[in-house]
């Protein structure tokens, strides 16, 4: 009884994020990103945000039947438990792509497509400047072991002096940001793999 409690409990939890993320998704306000100057706004579209979250979801659901699967099963066959870290695993991808989502909105991005100069402000009011070809002096690609229902989960970090910038690949799956994502793919990269690729 007291693991019912539980996983219900946990479900509640996941179900209040979910709906906490589909509003935000619906206040998304859609704008023009190239402008007459070439000022590219980096941002996703909603459309693309709710297909990525549709993929998630879609982890997250398995996840779920399984860990129920798994705990009937288990009252009778405890082998049954070897597939609880799968489960834990789908269930986790909401809270990387949680957590990559909030790192978009956290933060404007605009890149001159002319001169390559970037300028990124946070919500705390931050702006950072500096040009993609020149001031850049890293560059890593952090990437999830592997796609779930199409999705794959990553980031890539700049090196900028001492700073670091978190680029989640969410603003990659949006074509208007082509221009931006096909300048960055000629730097040399070093390429890691993580389970929870969390920024």
């Amino acid at each position: 009884m007291g693991k019912i409690i539980i996983i219900g409990v946990l479900l509640a939890v996941l179900v209040y994020y979910i709906f906490r993320r589909l509003n935000f998704f619906s206040a998304s306000i859609e704008e023009k990103r190239v402008r007459p100057n070439q000022i590219l706004l980096l941002a996703v579209s909603t459309q693309v945000l709710k297909r990525s979250l549709r993929a998630v979801l879609y982890s997250v659901g398995t996840g779920i039947l399984l860990l129920f699967i798994i705990f009937l099963i288990a009252a009778k066959f405890k082998i049954a438990l070897i597939i609880l870290p799968v489960c834990l695993y789908l269930i986790g991808q909401f809270f990387v792509f949680n957590n990559h989502a909030n790192a978009v909105k956290g933060q404007n991005i605009r890149y001159d497509t002319n001169t390559d100069n970037i300028s990124i402000e946070n919500l705390k009011g931050e702006l950072i400047r500096f040009n993609l070809l020149q001031d850049v002096s890293e560059v890593k690609e952090v990437r999830a072991v592997q796609k779930n229902n199409g999705l794959l989960l990553g980031y890539y970090k700049l090196r900028i002096g001492t700073k670091q910038i978190y680029i989640p690949y969410l603003l990659q799956d949006d074509p208007q940001n082509k221009l931006f994502f096909d300048k960055l793919q000629l730097f040399d990269k070093e390429l890691e793999t993580k389970l929870f690729p969390i920024i």
